[in-house]
């Protein structure tokens, strides 16, 4: 018994106790380490150059056969669909669509699906998608690789990419009199934006599955006709057969990404082509200073984190990656002036043909899915790039900082609470009550288990409750019943501090779970979105680094400070935040009260937003920061608030009874 009460093995050693004292300074320096780590990585000494890891894909970058014949064919074709786009304003022109697939020969269906728009009161909303497919002369149909091209009506908000369809078509017609072919081409029309590319790909993969109608908000129909097993897809967004430059679109659903080698893929045939393209690709602007190449490199990767961050795909090709097939968007924009890329405006489309030629025989030669380089990676230049094992040491060093503190806190809390439950217990044995078992042990466990479960399920509750039938019977739109809901959680998760207060050391074990919670939800979190993980932990660790049970080591104007920014990190207040700095950068004319209500109304519609592509797209945003972020906030906010039982209560008891003068005893009179 000896050995176990030896002090010089006990985790109350001088080492522990010497951390404990200065934890603080330990989990700032690991925060420091994080985010010196991920800006330190946009330069160049610390990224790597593009390479193509996969030799398969040379056969694209032999000369092309696309020749000037195919150009007139789209300008006859865009100049066509621009008469039927007359005819049908605010539709698509389904019939022309179809019959210039018959046309070229191509195995031509046509693909229903309906929307039940979950706030719609019952509201149906049909559509149509047009795709043609042309069998592999060489093998029987087991692989397959989809062209894709969204149709925009006249009516539409968004920029005009009418000349993509005449693109594809041109497109369809060159690949059909080819023999080489080893895999299915599917040319796929779609309409309504992400929500037919979406219907298509649950048809194309599920639509034998047996679905609950009564509770499926999408219904994607069935598919007439299928090829193989999809190995990759191109989405194609032109504005005009005379193009300026070539965007490289590739964020997905949930920040995922297609391979690197394919983006590296178009990049290679589009400088051999002669196109200007890559990653956030912008007109080329002249300005009065030219920033360094750390500061170039940096903004870029910081602008790949940001659309990551938010989980929604900036293209069609985004809704590909959930399935595990590798995709990505070529949006070409505009020309300003009349010259074109190469040779007179009779030429003008060739050399994006081409470069789409040579995509397609790239992907024709894989004999396998992709899988040599890299999924996980950030875009810091077009030829330079940061793989998952240099970015998430960025991570790490932020979420060690509650890992850490967990375990100094740990290692502290049984010592500094076990005199205090002792008085506590032998304050209620001298008072003739029965002491608490719980605190006996010295920790409160069931009754903070009790807490949690409490603040889990008012998180689960915001992501269900919009749902329910009851509250979409109610007469409100989309975004205020959303909002309402999630308002109404928030309030609950204020008011609970101050009206369950746990017992004696039951923050002190709350802060140690929450720690631990924090941690895991960071890790698992950046594992699947890097971006959204690591925004999230710079902007929360300071708090979880200030916040502290112990009085002595928390003063006034700390606690009152970590109180205010916790208060400002609440989900809904950080969405309305970012939306209004979005809002001023768009609209900097507006005067600040008019500012200020866009910025409410377009918080507002977030949420929805965010509710609706979670239960159509899959997309988790809302689905983490109601069930996650919501929950990890009032744990935050509870121990901000340090509301307690205080157990020195009971030591004062002990104390009053021990000086309490003891009764002398009577002494009895002997009598005669």
């Amino acid at each position: 018994m000896g050995l176990l009460s030896d002090p010089s093995i006990s985790t109350q050693n001088k080492l522990v106790d010497s951390l404990a004292k200065h934890v603080r300074k330990v989990c700032s320096g690991f925060y420091v380490l994080g985010v010196v780590w991920l800006a330190c990585l946009a330069l160049p000494e610390f990224n790597h150059g593009t390479y193509l890891s996969e030799n398969a894909l040379s056969p694209g970058l032999v000369y092309p056969e696309i020749r000037i014949d195919s150009n007139r064919l789209a300008t006859q074709l865009l100049e066509e669909l621009q008469r039927e786009r007359k005819e049908h304003k605010s539709t698509t022109p389904h019939a022309w669509i179809a019959a210039k697939f018959n046309e070229f020969g191509l195995e031509t269906h046509t693909h229903n699906y309906t929307l039940r728009y979950p706030f719609g009161g019952g509201k149906e909303y049909h559509g149509k998608n047009i795709y043609g497919i042309l069998r592999a002369p060489r093998i029987a149909s087991t692989e397959g690789i989809v062209f894709t091209a969204p149709y925009r009506a006249p009516t539409s908000v968004h920029p005009d990419i009418s000349p993509s369809v005449p693109l594809l078509l041109a497109f369809a017609d060159f690949a059909r009199r080819k023999n080489y072919w080893a895999k299915d081409l599917i040319f796929l029309v779609t309409e309504q934006e992400q929500l037919g590319m979406q219907a298509w790909l649950e048809a194309y993969h599920d639509g034998d599955r047996v679905m609950n109608v009564s509770k499926a908000y999408l219904l994607p129909g069935n598919l007439p006709a299928r090829a193989g097993s999809l190995q990759a897809a191109l989405n194609i967004e032109v504005q005009d057969l005379e193009i300026d430059y070539v965007d490289v679109k590739i964020e997905g659903l949930n920040g995922k990404l297609p391979n690197l080698d394919m983006f590296n893929l178009v990049q290679r045939i589009m400088a051999r082509e002669g196109i200007t393209s890559g990653y956030k690709q912008t007109l080329r602007k002249k300005r009065r200073s030219n920033p360094s190449v750390f500061e170039k490199n940096l903004r870029q990767m910081l602008s790949m984190l940001s659309t990551q961050s938010s989980g929604v795909p900036n293209g069609n090709h985004g809704l590909f990656h959930r399935y595990r097939i590798d995709a990505l968007t070529i949006a070409a924009a505009k020309r300003q002036t009349h010259a074109t890329l190469k040779g007179n405006a009779g030429s003008a489309a060739v050399p994006l043909l081409k470069a789409i030629e040579g995509i397609a025989r790239s992907l024709n030669n894989l004999l396998e899915r992709f899988h040599q380089s890299f999924f996980f990676y950030v875009i810091v230049n077009n030829d330079r790039y940061i793989s998952i094992g240099d970015y998430m040491t960025a991570l790490v060093a932020l979420v060690a900082c509650a890992f850490f503190k967990a375990y100094l806190t740990w290692s502290t809390l049984d010592f500094e609470l076990q005199p205090a439950a002792t008085a506590k217990a032998s304050a209620e044995t001298q008072s003739g009550s029965e002491p608490d078992t719980d605190v006996e042990d010295g920790l409160p466990y069931g009754s903070v288990l009790i807490y949690l479960t409490a603040v889990l399920l008012i998180g689960y509750l915001g992501n269900v409750l919009p749902l329910q039938q009851y509250f979409l019977e109610i007469p409100m739109g989309a975004a205020p019943l959303t909002t309402s809901v999630l308002s109404f959680l928030t309030l609950i998760g204020f008011i609970l501090p101050f009206v369950v207060v746990l017992p004696a050391g039951g923050l002190e074990l709350l802060h140690v779970g929450f720690l631990l919670i924090f941690g895991c939800s960071l890790i698992v979190v950046g594992l699947l979105n890097f971006a959204l993980g690591f925004f999230v932990a710079v902007l929360t660790v300071p708090v979880v680094i200030a916040l502290e049970t112990s009085e002595k080591n928390w003063n006034g104007s700390m606690r009152n400070l970590t109180r205010l920014i916790t208060l400002l990190l609440n989900p809904m207040v950080v969405v309305y935040v970012i939306v209004l700095c979005m809002s001023f950068y768009q609209f900097p004319e507006l005067k600040l009260d008019k500012l200020l209500l866009r910025a409410a109304t377009a918080a507002m519609d977030a949420s929805a937003y965010g509710l609706i592509d979670c239960v159509i797209y899959g997309n988790w945003l809302y689905f983490v920061v109601s069930t996650v972020f919501l929950p990890l906030w009032i744990l935050c906010w509870t121990l901000a608030l340090s509301k307690r039982r205080d157990i020195a209560d009971y030591s004062d008891y002990e104390e009053s009874q021990r000086r309490k003068p003891k009764p002398q005893p009577q002494t009895k009179l002997k009598t005669n």
